[in-house]
């Protein structure tokens, strides 16, 4: 065990702390409805608005509860959630809750009632604004002073953590929100076309009240002319009279924050089915840390973990601390990080070609490798002549895809450079089958997309894996939708043109590579990385586990607009497939889907490869579903019926948060120095929250990056037999170290369940508007829920 730091910091008076509470029992609203859950999440929302006090979800045993601070038994019984109509039913006990004494039953109550406390004090900070649950944002950018067309807004999250030790913390955590400094009503009113924003999402400043909303339509109709019905005080306005009247804050003048002749807009909250109107040119676009727009500003939020711990001390600080309770009672919390002495699982050994072990050298033994050369050591052994790749399957046709516009002296030694560097992996000639393809007559998606797919046609190529050179003066939206439109004739990998051409410089009418040492070193660290992205998409995999993992068989599940990716691991990854489908809901599947699914996959599978499973995980790529539970159930039971598994297989959904809610950090605090510097943890070192709950360090010392570690949440939401945590997060860290497959000689942050999701999922089921993207006749320009006072995503 070695000495950590946790961005937990713990609530001192607990024992000050105990509030009474009653139940409101939910009924006749219908549990088989889709929307079952979002219904009881409004339903929490428009009560505790009503009431001005906290309301939870409770469940206790198959009923669903209100719990309320709320004592009074003069409730409106009836709530009306269009179309149904929720009966509240009042439990007549009144209930104790000690916070230095809580009840297992009790816990999450607590929570969620604690947090009540702490986010309307937060809420009154007339700095900040509230993103969603436990996310706040400062309003005055970090970057004013620039000449970006983006916002630079610092925030904080919170969570809630109550451990074995029976205290209750709160994690804090920095964040970044990149926003536009431009109006959705500006952008518009400069020729950008509206249908482009669609889905997209927005920060709506509405006065002092900030929110983050999603776009679906435009009305055609200015504010002025645009009329509603507004259920805050049951009357119709046009959205510029009500803007004027509800949008009251000190020195704000709404009059000149909006144009009456301004477009009026449809929106939602995010993830929620809700529909409102609201003015044009109170929208301003939000960015993912991703989008090429805030690439530039993207160190604002890389942060050592020394700055990065003592930016969450401070917040503590200062607006954390003299939170009312009531009672005359407020909250107690130091800004004292958490410290705790933290196990570590070891890096797994990995099995190469020719049986070759790659095993780190732990505690003084006589074999294996130093850990500080365990990524490079990866690629070595991978293009070594006596060991390469693990997988060596015959591949199919190889075609390269190059456009007419890119310089033929630059497409014949990239082309050359990249045969060469597949033939190193795969230790055999590599040569494409080029087709050179006319791109300098397709201006928009819908003919460049044609482009290739007659290639295809007069080719008469029917399978195969390409390398596909995208032309500089392609649509953004190119490489997915050629993924997508070929999926089933073609694998697609993608490099851009104009990348490629960076790495040259002309010479006599010709190009040839930069002499400079630096660009030569980035040239070819470019094709090496692009093969083995080829190598992938050709399913020859690098290496897998020489060990048997905890749990046999892994199964990830990814859902991406109507499209769903499985992935199914055997054999420490020895074995491994993806299949995508169709999906019928955009974040979900059905039971009748899992079950359908998984039965034909899994009966295919254990067939071919003669297995015998003793247990069957899947990994929910974010939240998880009781539907996907019951059809996964409902699958396994058919094989055990129909002898394809044993009666006590254990099965399991555990969910595998990119982005937690937890935001929970680990840092290794060097007591050795007089400094007691504050460094990333190191790989595998992780920390178990409760039984079904816990972090692991999937990247971290020996791999060197720029900011700090950041721990893999994991859930585990469903077992059929209670699943080991600790076992269960150590599967995840042996698993990540494949999914560093297309980069071995990095830390990868998410298993291979996740990561190969990720990698042929998205480009098949890219977010965009199809119709507007193909048919257009010009180029165009260009995680959480808003729960209303519950988390019960957590």
């Amino acid at each position: 065990m070695t000495n950590h730091l946790l961005n937990l910091f713990a609530i001192k008076n607990l024992s000050e702390l105990s509030c009474k509470y009653r139940l409101l029992e939910v009924t006749k609203l219908p549990e088989k409805n889709k929307n079952y859950l979002e219904n009881l999440h409004r339903l929490a929302g428009m009560v505790a608005s009503s009431l001005c006090k906290p309301v939870c979800l409770y469940w206790q045993g198959n009923k669903v509860y209100l719990a309320t601070t709320e004592l009074t038994k003069n409730i409106k019984k009836e709530w009306r959630l269009i179309p149904h109509v929720a009966v509240l039913l009042p439990d007549a006990n009144i209930y104790e809750l000690n916070f230095s004494d809580i009840a297992p039953h009790q816990i999450k109550l607590a929570l969620r009632l604690l947090s009540y406390n702490i986010r309307s004090a937060l809420m009154k900070v007339p700095e900040l604004w509230n993103d969603s649950y436990g996310s706040f944002y400062f309003r005055e950018p970090i970057n004013s002073g620039d000449h970006s067309q983006v916002d630079v807004l610092q925030g904080f999250v919170y969570r809630l953590h109550y451990l074995a030790d029976k205290n209750i913390y709160i994690s804090l955590d920095t964040t970044i929100r990149y926003v536009d400094r431009i109006s959705l009503w500006e952008r518009i009113t400069h020729g950008e076309d509206f249908n482009h924003y669609k889905m997209q999402h927005f920060l709506y400043k509405f006065g002092n009240q900030w929110y983050r909303i999603q776009m679906l339509a435009s009305t055609d109709y200015s504010i002025s002319e645009q009329i509603f019905y507004s259920d805050r005080d049951n009357k119709n306005y046009n959205v510029y009279d009500y803007t004027k009247k509800f949008a009251n804050a000190s020195h704000w003048k709404i009059t000149t924050q909006i144009d009456p002749n301004s477009i009026a807009i449809i929106y939602q909250y995010p993830y929620k089915n809700i529909e409102r109107y609201g003015a044009s040119d109170l929208c301003y676009k939000t960015y993912k840390t991703n989008d090429q727009k805030v690439a530039k500003l993207h160190s604002h939020s890389i942060l050592k973990p020394t700055d990065r711990l003592d930016k969450s001390k401070k917040l503590i600080d200062k607006y954390f601390q003299d939170i009312d309770c009531g009672n005359n009672v407020k909250l107690v919390i130091p800004a004292d990080p958490l410290e705790k002495s933290i196990d570590k699982f070891e890096i797994p050994d990995l099995i190469f070609g020719n049986h070759k072990i790659l095993h780190i050298n732990r505690n003084g033994e006589q074999t294996g490798v130093n850990i500080q050369d365990y990524g490079k050591t990866r690629l070595k052994l991978l293009q070594d002549k006596e060991v390469g790749l693990l997988t060596r399957d015959s591949l199919q046709i190889q075609y390269i895809f190059i456009p007419q516009s890119l310089h033929r002296s630059i497409a014949q030694k990239f082309q050359e450079d990249f045969e060469d560097q597949m033939g190193k992996f795969i230790h055999h000639s590599y040569k494409f089958k080029k087709i050179i393809y006319d791109d300098q007559k397709a201006k928009n998606l819908r003919q460049q997309v044609e482009v290739i797919k007659g290639e295809v046609e007069k080719n008469e190529i029917d399978r195969g894996c390409a390398l596909l050179i995208i032309p500089e003066n392609a649509h953004s939206d190119f490489h997915n939708f050629i993924k997508r439109e070929l999926y089933e004739t073609l694998q697609f990998q993608c490099v851009d043109a104009g990348n490629v051409k960076k790495f040259f410089t002309p010479k006599n009418h010709e190009y040839q590579i930069n002499e400079n040492q630096k660009y030569k070193q980035r040239y070819y660290s470019y094709i090496r990385f692009t093969a083995l992205g080829m190598l992938l998409v050709n399913r020859q995999w690098p290496f897998a586990l020489k060990n048997p993992l905890h749990y046999e068989v892994y199964i990830g599940i990814d859902v991406l607009n109507n499209f769903a990716g499985f992935t199914y691991l055997y054999n420490g990854g020895k074995d491994c497939y993806f299949r995508p489908y169709p999906s019928v809901q955009g974040e979900k599947l059905t039971e009748r889907q899992i079950l359908s699914i998984l039965k034909k996959d899994l009966q295919k599978d254990i067939n071919s490869l003669a297995l015998h499973p003793k247990s069957i995980i899947i990994h929910r790529d974010g939240r998880s579903y009781i539907e996907e539970y019951d059809g996964f159930l409902k699958a396994i039971n058919t094989l055990q019926r129909e002898g394809f598994l044993a009666e006590d297989v254990q099965v399991g959904v555990i969910e595998i948060h990119k982005t937690s809610s937890s935001r929970l950090r680990l840092y290794y605090e060097e007591t050795n120095e007089p400094s007691n510097a504050i460094e990333n943890p190191s790989m595998g070192d992780y920390f178990v929250i409760d039984n079904t709950e816990g972090i692991v360090c999937t990247t971290g010392w020996p791999f060197n990056f720029s900011g700090t570690a950041n721990p893999l949440h994991i859930r585990i939401a469903y077992s059929n037999l209670d699943l080991d945590i600790t076992k269960a997060l150590n599967d995840v860290f042996s698993l990540s170290q494949l999914g560093a497959w297309a980069a071995p000689d990095k830390s990868a942050r998410f298993p291979a369940t996740i990561k190969l999701g990720d990698t042929f999922l998205e480009p098949i089921a890219s977010e965009s508007d199809d119709e507007a993207a193909l048919y257009s006749e010009d180029e165009p320009d260009e995680e959480e829920r808003g729960v209303y006072l519950t988390d019960e995503d957590e």
